[in-house]
């Protein structure tokens, strides 16, 4: 045994692992990796992100899919506290009298919003990977499954603009794999500690003989792949642009016409394009790419973050760690940005960016110490509303 790797934090093993793992796989074949880099996430703690998004709201979706159909109303289905761990929610499942014979397949999209300290771990791992491959621009999605079934030819995955990261938590999966341009099909095999790895430009389809849990992560990889993402920001832009409308334009009755009876375009159609010309032609659009972009770089791509959490109040004495670097930037106005955790903000005046430069030099600091080295009132309102923002988003913590 080497005693330098034995003594090795965990950290340092997982950033050697993707350095190792982006020189020889990353966007080259789709493999298999075992002992690779690790997730941050077991199948105990799947469990646990299962069971919460059974019963959570949007924006996570979770399906149950069962023989050769999927069940509208899973309900009773779904994993439950009292399922011990994920053997006992199959089980639990097996006997309860649906058609599983053909297999079934749980699966959650998003689900890591649902615990910030899982999605923090994940978020941390995986960001050894861009240190190596540069940064993902677009949303990086997460998935969990766990299911015993065999899919159909036609199930093919039709994502050939995604690079996928898929780790076995426990059980065994086989993939098949079809590349792009060859089309020659083949298999892999993982277990559990495994990594699976796709780069864009191969469809697979995932087989799992007995329950088998995993954890995917999507990687956009395809110039394309900016196109839903940039139409969805223009697009609240634009609905936030004065004047607009939500319901489309009805032409009149009769059709406008011109004194020499030629056709007119009718001002329900010019003046809403008027307004949406003059909303993208000015800086705003880029300005909110870039919160969105700094959103998404203090989230290491995983997206979406965990919500922000309740206020607390925060007196003059209280003690404030900082958990994370806060990322700073600024627009084409010269504005600045802060971001940490997955959320952007615009700052609200000159005490902001004082305060930030401060805490970026320290790692524990009290609101009256921290005032005091801005040059402001302990109970200054930009100051307060600053601070309890980063706590909101957890880049601060109060210190016991």
């Amino acid at each position: 045994m080497n005693p330098s790797c034995e003594s090795a934090r965990p950290s340092d093993r997982n950033a050697d692992a993707w350095r190792l793992f982006a020189e020889r796989h990353w966007a080259r074949e789709p493999v298999v990796v075992s002992d690779g880099p690790r997730p941050g996430l077991d199948a105990a703690g799947a469990h646990r992100l299962l069971v919460a998004a059974s019963r959570a709201p949007r924006p996570v979706r979770i399906r149950l899919a069962v023989g050769d159909g999927e069940l509208n109303e899973p309900g009773p289905l779904l994993p439950a506290p009292e399922d011990r761990d994920l053997a006992g929610y199959a089980a639990r499942l097996s006997g309860s009298g649906q058609p599983t014979g053909g297999g079934w397949l749980l699966t959650a999209r998003h689900p890591l919003i649902l615990d910030f300290p899982l999605w923090s771990r994940v978020r941390d791992a995986v960001a050894g990977l861009w240190q190596c491959v540069g940064r993902p621009p677009l949303p990086v999605t997460a998935e969990l499954a766990v299911g015993a079934r065999h899919h159909a030819p036609e199930d093919f995955g039709a994502r050939p603009d995604t690079a996928a990261l898929t780790w076995v938590l426990d059980g065994a999966l086989t993939v098949r794999v079809r590349p792009e341009h060859t089309g020659t099909e083949f298999e892999l095999h993982a277990g559990a500690g495994d990594l699976v790895h796709w780069p864009a430009g191969s469809t697979h389809l995932e087989d799992r003989t007995r329950p088998c849990t995993t954890l995917r992560l999507a990687v956009p990889a395809r110039t394309a792949s900016a196109l839903p993402y940039v139409g969805e920001v223009l697009g609240e832009l634009l609905r936030r642009a004065p004047g607009s409308a939500d319901a489309p334009p009805t032409l009149p009755h009769p059709a406008q016409a011109g004194p020499d009876g030629h056709l007119v375009p009718p001002p329900q159609f010019t003046d809403p394009a008027r307004r949406y010309v003059a909303a993208l032609a000015g800086e705003e659009p880029e300005r909110a790419l870039l919160l969105r972009w700094a959103a998404l770089r203090s989230a290491a791509g995983l997206d979406p973050a965990p919500p922000p959490r309740p206020r607390v109040p925060l007196a003059a004495h209280h003690r404030l760690r900082r958990t994370t670097a806060i990322l700073r930037t600024r627009d084409t106005a010269g504005t600045l940005i802060w971001a940490a955790h997955g959320h952007a903000r615009r700052g609200a005046g000159p005490t902001t960016d004082r305060v930030l430069a401060h805490l970026a030099t320290v790692d524990e600091t009290a609101v009256a110490p921290l005032a005091a080295a801005c040059a402001v009132p302990p109970d200054d309102p930009e100051l307060r509303s600053l601070v309890d923002e980063l706590y909101r988003v957890r880049a601060l913590e109060l210190v016991p």
